[in-house]
């Protein structure tokens, strides 16, 4: 079977390289010139781990090959995978990757003696596939529903696990409005996945609505427990830790999501709820739940520099270190990072920055190169600062030594992710949600 997959992101990527492991003749598409040519070099150009073995392993069996648009590809294909960005501007989607991804596929379905199906993978606002998508392949020379097929497949994956998540998904979500798509794809999946997975077959949108509603609980219950955190902040001897341990604990609740933090950020959560909070607006339907959801993501930065304030009385030209750029541990993406919001709060306060990720070797937000300093590991960041803040939870970070603690001018540390066990001499340690 072929498949061609367009979009090589984080989705796109990690979805051609499983594919072509499960032996399926993979043609992916990326259309930026430079990235086009890592991925035939065999480089992946983001961090992602075990992403650049899969990728290695497709080529030299020769499962994957890349193309900057589909229409260069000669063979016929079985299934097209839309993988592309859905950024959004003001709370709605900005769909111009998304149509132009469709209006490529268009070319190779009408080229096509094979009845395909087009796969949109993409995280889609409620009403764009009747809205955007059926009315552009309508305008195909062939016919929806009986020359090719449509299906809404939303993913589930996590940021340091796309792999794992691509491998073994919790449940597969499939938007389709006729049999023949239902029967092929659940053929499709159950031979992927070897009949061990949960199929779930609805409407278009109800797919849709489904990846919003699951992201938007998500984020949801990081706001809940960051709540919680601050107010653990100010009782004597609380520990949120211990707290979320506990009602973890709960089955109708349950542990994930439930580790208090400076926020959520990334490609998916912060996008996907500003969305779905404009749907809301748009049916005049009462959105105050998720405004406040959002708001206190947003007000998470300014109580940890309040932390920092509290011990330091005065930041104006205060170096201040900062570990942890990406949104989290195990990834390059900076994309919405609650760093990127610290750093510029600190700016303001005219401190001087500086920062270490050990993920982090490319993607430097311009807008910020400039105006820090990027430390090639602790040691350096550390030295001769007022403070350091731990804003994710790298596993380097929880080994710092005595003796980097103690070149610091002030050593005072800030650990926003609580993952410092030891204790270290004539040092002071704030953990986020906790009160000593």
């Amino acid at each position: 079977m072929k498949v061609s997959v367009i979009g090589q992101g984080f989705v796109g990527l990690s979805l051609s390289v499983v594919l072509a492991s499960k032996n399926f003749s993979v043609f992916a598409i990326e259309k930026n010139p430079k990235k086009l040519e890592r991925l035939k070099e065999g480089k992946v150009p983001f961090y992602e781990p075990e992403i650049d073995l899969f990728l290695s392993k497709a080529i030299k069996r020769k499962r994957i090959s890349f193309y900057k648009v589909i229409s260069d590809i000669e063979e016929e294909i079985d299934f097209i995978f839309v993988a592309v960005p859905t950024p959004t501007k003001k709370g709605k989607i900005d769909s111009q990757f998304l149509k132009s991804a469709i209006k490529e596929a268009i070319i190779t379905i009408n080229k096509n003696s094979k009845k395909t199906i087009l796969i949109i993978k993409s995280t889609i606002a409620p009403g764009i596939t009747e809205k955007v998508i059926i009315p552009m392949l309508n305008k195909s020379i062939k016919k929806l529903g009986e020359d090719f097929f449509l299906a809404i497949n939303p993913e589930f994956l996590r940021e340091g696990f796309a792999i794992q998540d691509q491998l073994k998904p919790h449940v597969v979500v499939i938007g389709c409005q006729d049999k023949t798509t239902k029967g092929i794809l659940k053929k499709f999946y159950k031979k992927m996945y070897k009949n061990d997975i949960k199929i779930v077959f609805t409407n278009y949108s109800t797919a849709e609505l489904i990846k919003y509603s699951n992201n938007a609980f998500l984020a949801t219950k990081i706001s809940f427990i960051n709540s919680i955190s601050n107010l653990c902040q100010k009782i004597p001897g609380a520990n949120i830790d211990d707290v979320a341990k506990v009602i973890g604990m709960d089955p109708r609740i349950g542990n994930l999501f439930l580790k208090a933090g400076p926020g959520f950020g990334g490609s998916c959560l912060p996008k996907d709820l500003d969305s779905l909070i404009s749907v809301l607006k748009e049916q005049k339907i009462n959105s105050s739940f998720f405004d406040g959801v959002k708001k206190i993501n947003d007000e998470q930065t300014g109580i940890i520099v309040n932390m920092l304030k509290n011990e330091l009385k005065e930041l104006e030209n205060k170096t201040i270190s900062i570990l942890g750029l990406a949104f989290k541990e195990n990834s390059d993406d900076i994309r919405n990072s609650k760093t990127i919001s610290l750093i510029n709060i600190l700016l303001n306060k005219k401190c001087k920055i500086r920062i270490y990720d050990p993920k982090i070797k490319e993607n430097i937000d311009k807008k910020i190169s400039n105006k820090v300093t990027f430390c090639s590991s602790i040691a350096e960041c550390l030295q001769n600062s007022f403070g350091v803040i731990i804003m994710n939870s790298n596993s380097e970070f929880s080994k710092i030594s005595e003796t980097i603690i103690q070149s610091m001018k002030k050593p005072l540390i800030i650990d926003t992710r609580r993952i410092l066990k030891k204790k270290y001499s004539k040092s002071q340690y704030v953990g986020l949600g906790i009160n000593n």
